[in-house]
């Protein structure tokens, strides 16, 4: 195979592969998982009795507690895909010609890397994601140019900031299920229902952690800010606690790093941004591999993203 056939067979594939790609996945499962805590008590009463016999008061402080804050946990993973989803398309596209190959069949731990090691700047940012440098110099609405160009940067450095306060919760929540859905082990009470029916119980969004308070802070686990919680601090537990942290064999909660501002509003919010980031690459990649000859296109975010509109930018020669 000659380098020509190559790249013109991967041409064809990557744009077979795009035209059945639908970035909106992932916020499509996010947004109808708000919709399930919205509903939560219609829609999980007919649901909970198939999988075994609940009290009346049992089955709402199920819902109110277990199901509540699992859906939040789900969507917290899904946001965490969708970053990797937009790292394995920034790391496959910088082979245009291997584009299949690499976005098929990679590494989670390369992608995962990736995102811990970039650097969400102006310069990266323009490289990554095919917006040509020289038509940002002479645009005529240079301004606008740049604040577009300006938003993606941040939209991208969410991504990041996003997945280091995350990934963890991820994990836990992916691996194992060791995520206490039962917040402290206990069962919410008639008053806690009716208060979480009425909107005024915010979901206990925590997971375990096994680590030694040295070892988890290295990790990145631990933040004093928010406590120390350890339950079970049983009597059985307490006179060995030193030895069970040494064997890294205790319980710990881990708390967000935001935990007063978290709701079901902040994955949205960062769902959007993310499918903003995807659409773009995707669309400027396409473009990149595959222009019209004397005529150049690419797209930017525009203020209105939400509803996926685009600043799209063309120009007939070069510049």
């Amino acid at each position: 195979m000659k380098p020509n056939q190559r790249k013109a067979a991967s041409i064809d594939l990557t744009k077979t592969f795009f035209n059945s790609y639908f970035a909106e996945w992932r916020l499509t499962k996010i947004l109808a998982t708000k919709k399930l805590i919205d509903q939560r008590y219609d829609f999980f009463t007919d649901i909970l009795p198939q999988i075994r016999n609940f009290e009346s008061h049992d089955l709402e402080a199920t819902i109110a507690q277990e199901i509540h804050n699992g859906l939040h946990h789900d969507a917290i993973a899904q946001c965490i895909q969708y970053t990797e989803d937009l790292f394995a398309l920034i790391s496959a596209t910088k082979q245009p010609d291997f584009f299949i190959r690499n976005i098929i069949t990679y590494k989670a731990g390369t992608v995962t890397e990736s995102i811990k090691k970039y650097k969400a700047n102006r310069k990266n940012v323009i490289q990554d994601f095919f917006i040509p440098q020289d038509f940002l110099e002479v645009a005529e609405d240079q301004q606008g140019i740049i604040d577009a160009l300006d938003m993606l940067v941040e939209f991208v450095r969410d991504q990041i900031t996003f997945y280091d306060r995350y990934s963890f919760f991820y994990n836990q929540y992916k691996h194992g299920l060791s995520v206490p859905l039962r917040s402290l082990g206990t069962s919410y009470d008639e008053e806690q229902v009716k208060e979480d029916k009425q909107g005024d119980m915010p979901p206990f969004i925590v997971v375990y952690d096994n680590l030694n308070l040295t070892a988890a802070d290295k990790k990145g686990t631990l933040d004093p800010k928010n406590g120390i919680m350890i339950p079970g601090f049983t009597d059985n537990v307490r006179p060995v606690v030193s030895n069970l942290m040494t064997e890294n064999n205790f319980l710990r909660l881990v708390y967000p790093f935001d935990t007063s501002k978290f709701n079901i509003d902040t994955i949205i919010e960062h769902a959007y941004k993310t499918r903003t980031c995807i659409n773009v690459i995707a669309g400027n990649f396409i473009k990149h591999i595959d222009p019209t000859p004397g005529h150049f296109e690419f797209q930017l975010p525009d203020i209105d993203y939400k509803m996926n509109n685009a600043i799209n930018c063309s120009y007939d020669s070069v510049i």
